[in-house]
């Protein structure tokens, strides 16, 4: 009985986690491993214990790209825009085009003839954001997933992206085709209150550091919002089994602080469990 207590305690502990150490297997020095949110402000990494210390004893940041890219603006606008040939109008009915409309006029002020060009899923990205925002406060210079980036410049800290601009890119709008993704803008716009609720439950699980139920929760389907198993595995899981072949040789060269989205955290599939199977110890980091 006693067994099976401390077993959960110590489940519970893995859980409720955002920083990890990561040494052995013929590492000089330790890395470190950050989960992040795109939703969380730069106000909260204070609340971390350990964070800055561990940031402080590395030498160089890994990423999912380098964020201070001149071209990278330029290509991720026009990834942004549909063919020339394809507008948002031609791939909603007279009744979802009217949905959608007055629902983004009324939360972004702009409408669908001028966002017209626009990739759908570009659109329920900044509609999302801007739910977001209105409920939450939240601002977009408050982003805490590029802070660190950002310091490292100025500790003339290395910066290592472990994705090409174009594959971020392929990942943010290559995801189902212009018919899927408007289906899913416009059942956004019709569940808009479940939609924000998710994010704010996710939020939630962040700041409890409860990773796996994080995973658990972006693979639960429901509505055509929800990711097929396909798009999960584009969007997370494969992307993630190509880290881990790039992260053992940049850890050996260097004490690493990587600090990644946290939805490649939790399960069988992601960092914490491939660096155990690669043998790395992992370990929790409470300083």
């Amino acid at each position: 009985m006693l067994s099976l207590f401390l077993v959960s305690i110590s489940l519970s502990f893995t859980q409720a986690q955002l920083l990890w150490k990561v040494s052995g297997n013929g590492l000089k020095h330790p890395s470190y491993l950050f989960a992040t949110h795109n939703l969380v402000s730069i106000d909260y990494l204070d609340s971390i214990p350990g964070l800055f210390k561990a940031f402080n004893e590395t030498n160089t940041v890994v990423a999912e790209i380098v964020m201070n890219n001149i071209d990278a603006a330029a290509k991720i606008q026009q990834a942004a825009l549909l063919p020339n040939h394809i507008k948002v109008k031609d791939l909603l009915n007279d009744e979802e085009y009217k949905l959608v409309d007055q629902e983004l006029k009324s939360t972004m002020k702009l409408g669908l003839k001028e966002l017209a060009m626009m990739n759908p899923a570009l659109i329920r990205t900044l509609y999302e954001m801007e739910l977001y925002k209105k409920r939450t406060g939240f601002t977009e210079d408050k982003q805490s997933v590029s802070y660190f980036q950002l310091v490292a410049a100025d500790k003339d800290k290395r910066v290592v992206g472990l994705e090409t601009l174009d594959q971020q890119i392929k990942n943010l709008f290559g995801s189902g085709s212009f018919e899927r993704q408007a289906d899913i803008l416009v059942q956004t716009v019709q569940h808009k209150d479940s939609i924000l609720a998710d994010m704010i439950h996710q939020i939630k699980l962040y700041k409890a550091g409860n990773l796996e139920e994080l995973v658990q929760l972006a693979k639960t389907k429901g509505t055509m919002t929800s990711v097929t198993e396909e798009e999960y595995a584009q969007q997370v899981d494969n992307r993630t089994a190509d880290w881990i072949t790039k992260l053992p040789a940049l850890m050996k060269e260097a004490s690493c602080f990587i600090t990644l989205d946290a939805s490649h955290f939790g399960g069988k599939a992601g960092l914490i469990q491939l660096l155990e199977k690669a043998g790395y110890k992992v370990k929790a980091e409470k300083l």
